[in-house]
């Protein structure tokens, strides 16, 4: 796939057009009232001298009574590179069509906003306000919210994580716009999530930032896990069986 500026430019303003579209509403459901709770994490391969991406769903059903933890995964050859600050057009056409495949069996829960989805990857903490959590929810009409190990766009007073939990995310210095809020980890949780000490989490879609923070902390508290954690976990076990 040939890429040159004009089409960088291109997907510049898409996003932005799709930005404009963004929910950023507060959500008053606890974990609990959602019916499924997904995970969403990619990984990428070499096969046949081709790049082929695999997306892992990690799906928790919501029974009280009965949690039960299922996986979905997809294989599809990707023809868009890597390029910072538009990773959805490389991932989101894989996690679109596994999205439809779990609608054929939730359809009702997917219409009803039953569905929350937490995301690898940044939800407003973007240049243009429209990372893959962003994008998704945007784009599904899905309640998502966006897990990132890295920064990607933003300012934060790092100080305050050497003794606080979570410390706020906004655009600049100025605090003009809050985008989300930072994590340590060690102190959340004690120990790394996905590998890291600090997580950025910030909303996609039909959610704003203070549920996204509360429904990020109820599901570690409520079942002692990050579900995105888990579809990275599965993932890495299918990459090596690949080896």
């Amino acid at each position: 796939m040939i890429i040159d500026n004009n089409l960088i430019e291109n997907l510049k303003k898409e996003q932005l057009r799709l930005a404009n579209k963004l929910n950023l509403v507060k959500i008053d459901k606890t974990i609990r009232d959602f019916k499924l709770i997904v995970g969403i994490d990619l990984t990428f391969i070499k096969e046949n001298s081709k790049e082929k991406g695999i997306v892992c769903f990690s799906i928790l059903k919501n029974n009280i009574n009965n949690i039960k933890i299922e996986y979905k995964i997809l294989k599809k050859e990707i023809k868009f590179p890597y390029i910072p600050g538009l990773l959805a057009f490389r991932e989101y056409p894989l996690i679109e069509k596994l999205f439809y495949i779990l609608n054929e069996e939730y359809k009702t829960e997917l219409e009803n906003k039953e569905v929350l989805f937490f995301i690898d990857g940044h939800g407003i903490s973007h240049p243009r306000t429209l990372g893959i959590a962003s994008h998704f929810g945007v784009k599904l009409n899905q309640v998502s919210i966006g897990i990132a190990k890295r920064k990607l766009f933003g300012y934060y007073n790092e100080n305050n994580l050497k003794t606080l939990k979570i410390t706020e995310l906004y655009n600049n210095e100025q605090k003009e716009k809050h985008l989300g809020y930072v994590i340590n980890t060690d102190l959340i949780t004690n120990r790394k999530i996905l590998g890291s000490k600090v997580l950025f989490i910030s909303p996609g879609n039909n959610i704003d930032c203070e549920s996204s923070l509360k429904l990020f902390i109820q599901m570690i508290k409520n079942y002692n896990l990050v579900i995105t954690e888990l579809a990275h976990n599965y993932l890495v076990k299918i990459k090596n069986e690949q080896i």
